[in-house]
């Protein structure tokens, strides 16, 4: 089954289902994209607006896969399931999956966000890839973590008592953050994860796309590409739009993103 252009699929065993779909790209082309997709509550606001990212990438020539980690989104299993170990599966997962599907000879990843993180263990495990893009990475995994329980704590403090028939949720112990399962192997993995330069392969060049007013990243980053001032914020130090959606100078700024991954397939 075909959706304006992009067809959904099953990856993994039944046991350990994820759901993915691919935006194919018009013509034979040997660089493929997987797009690596944020954590926790932003992954439901980005979804829209990645979806368009795949499709704007397919569209210059470049095959797209997106998909969900395994207990999110639409994919199979509970969120309590949910560590950087199952992450590495599912990467291994998508990316052979748009090989499979597409006979690409160049891989390239974009990770958003905390979805980041999960690359550093990959690339450690052996995982492969010929360029790798951080949109907006999460640095620190153990303060990213400390900043969700802090903003999580306020939300829950707004919540008007439960009475009948309306239960409210306001004890941290749910073991929830931001209203979705954070388990503790999942806190555990963020609070020691961080990218540095200890992830990087001199093999495997690496980009970032940011924004102008963010300190320099602690990695080798070969190139970066400048969010405009305008482009929607994942910052939850602020209210963070409520659903994404490719505005115009972002749609602008992924053609670019899409002929430089070009070029550097041709170079």
């Amino acid at each position: 089954m075909s959706l304006d252009g992009w067809e959904p699929f099953w990856l993994g065993p039944s046991s350990h289902r994820l759901y993915a779909a691919l935006h194919a790209a018009p013509g034979a082309s040997s660089t493929g994209i997987v797009l690596v997709p944020p954590l926790l509550h932003e992954l439901p606001r980005s979804r829209r607006f990645i979806t368009e990212v795949a499709s704007e990438l397919a569209g210059l020539g470049l095959p797209t896969l997106r998909f969900d980690f395994h207990g999110t989104g639409d994919s199979g299993g509970s969120g309590e399931e949910l560590d950087l170990a199952s992450m590495h599966r599912d990467l291994e997962l998508a990316v052979a999956a748009l090989r499979e599907r597409t006979r690409i000879k160049r891989l390239v990843l974009v990770a958003w966000r905390g979805g980041a993180l999960a690359l550093r263990g990959w690339l450690e495990s052996g995982g492969a890839a010929d360029l790798i893009l951080l949109w907006e990475p999460i640095v620190d995994g153990g303060a990213w973590g400390q900043e969700l329980v802090e903003t999580d704590a306020r939300e829950r403090a707004l919540r008007p008592p439960p009475r009948a028939g309306v239960p409210r949720i306001t004890d941290p112990s749910d073991g929830q953050l931001m209203g979705f399962p954070a388990p503790s192997r999942l806190r555990a993995d963020l609070g020691k994860t961080r990218l540095d330069k200890g992830m990087h392969r001199d093999d495997v060049p690496m980009w970032a796309i940011v924004r102008h007013d963010l300190a320099e990243l602690p990695m080798d980053i070969a190139r970066t590409l400048p969010l405009p001032a305008n482009a929607p914020s994942f910052n939850v130090g602020a209210a963070m739009d409520a659903t994404f959606f490719l505005t115009p100078p972002v749609r602008e700024l992924v053609g670019k993103l899409g002929q430089a991954v070009r070029e550097e397939a041709w170079a």
